[in-house]
């Protein structure tokens, strides 16, 4: 049973969408973030970085960082139809749309989120995240060239861990229906991931 600390609208939707396509045992352990409970000593005991997610593994070891926790899933349960394995012919498009989008795509995602990160003065903000979604939409471009010629996957025809990234980051645009309608391959990739009944569980709103 793996325990995968988590909170809705955040980067634990990665992991729970693989927990959710492999049918892995799992339990969610909600961590609330608008009350602190991530920068509370019970939680900074399991992750030092107070994010989520983080996952504890049934040997008890933990891990955080999304990708490193659904590379790991991936590898351990062998689910080589997520992520083609070492030497496949798939593998280094794989890699480089993957990293592409946690590298690049995810990390400016914090200029329009975090504009205080970013400037000793307040009054910046609104600056900084007007930038930030210009930087968004230029960091998207990229991937809807790619997915305009190869798609409408990442992998062509086969549906992949990059793909359910990829939704991860999009819902997280604001309003999301800019940014597809400015990218058709994008939105076609995306809404036939949405479709999935596994990501859909991951979509939909916690009961209060």
């Amino acid at each position: 049973m793996y325990e995968l600390y988590w909170a809705y609208d955040t980067a634990s939707f990665g992991p729970q969408a693989v927990l959710e396509e492999a049918g892995l045992p799992h339990k969610l352990i909600p961590v609330d973030l608008a009350a602190g409970e991530n920068y509370g000593a019970a939680y900074r005991a399991i992750s030092p970085l107070a994010k989520v997610p983080a996952m504890r593994l049934p040997n008890g070891v933990v891990l955080y960082e999304a990708t490193a926790i659904m590379f790991y899933l991936c590898e351990e349960h062998g689910l080589d139809d997520l992520m083609p394995p070492p030497r496949d012919p798939q593998r280094a498009l794989f890699l480089r749309s993957l990293f592409y989008l946690s590298n690049n795509v995810q990390d400016t995602y914090k200029r329009f989120y975090y504009p205080q990160r970013f400037s000793t003065d307040p009054f910046d903000a609104p600056k900084i995240k007007a930038k930030a979604v210009e930087a968004l939409m230029d960091c998207w471009q990229p991937v809807d060239a790619h997915l305009s010629y190869h798609g409408p996957y990442h992998l062509g025809d086969s549906f992949s861990l990059a793909d359910i990234y990829m939704t991860m980051l999009v819902t997280w645009f604001q309003p999301v229906e800019d940014l597809l309608a400015a990218y058709p391959a994008i939105r076609n990739c995306h809404e036939k991931v949405c479709a999935r009944p596994a990501i859909r569980v991951c979509l939909t709103p916690p009961q209060a």
